[in-house]
């Protein structure tokens, strides 16, 4: 039974509750994802590129038809410039050539 002032169906907060336990599994996941790849032996990783300070190892995905990479480094830059060279975007599309594109399928938004 609706309560009359909320607006909401029985069958709407089911569905409301359905899409929150999918957002928990994809969490549990992602979290468990990225345990295992933390769990990688260093000798399973290859230099991908090495300039002054800083050090790319990359490892074939057993998940996907690419690459996993790890960096380690120290760079004089501000963090958020650093960041927006790393995460897929326009400035990632400059230095890696095997990202070719760059299609959102999904925005998640807090609160």
């Amino acid at each position: 039974m609706a309560d009359p002032g909320s607006g909401w169906s029985q069958s709407s907060r089911k569905l409301k509750m359905e899409g929150l336990s999918d957002v928990a599994s994809i969490s549990t996941k992602l979290q468990n994802t990225l345990i295992q790849y933390h769990s990688i032996e260093e000798d399973q990783w290859r230099v991908a590129k090495k300039v002054k300070d800083v050090t790319v190892w990359r490892k074939p995905s057993e998940e996907f038809n690419g690459y996993l990479y790890k960096a380690q480094g120290v760079m004089d830059d501000v963090v958020n410039n650093v960041i927006d060279h790393i995460r897929p975007g326009p400035w990632r599309l400059d230095w890696d050539r095997l990202m070719t594109s760059l299609d959102i399928l999904e925005h998640f938004e807090e609160g």
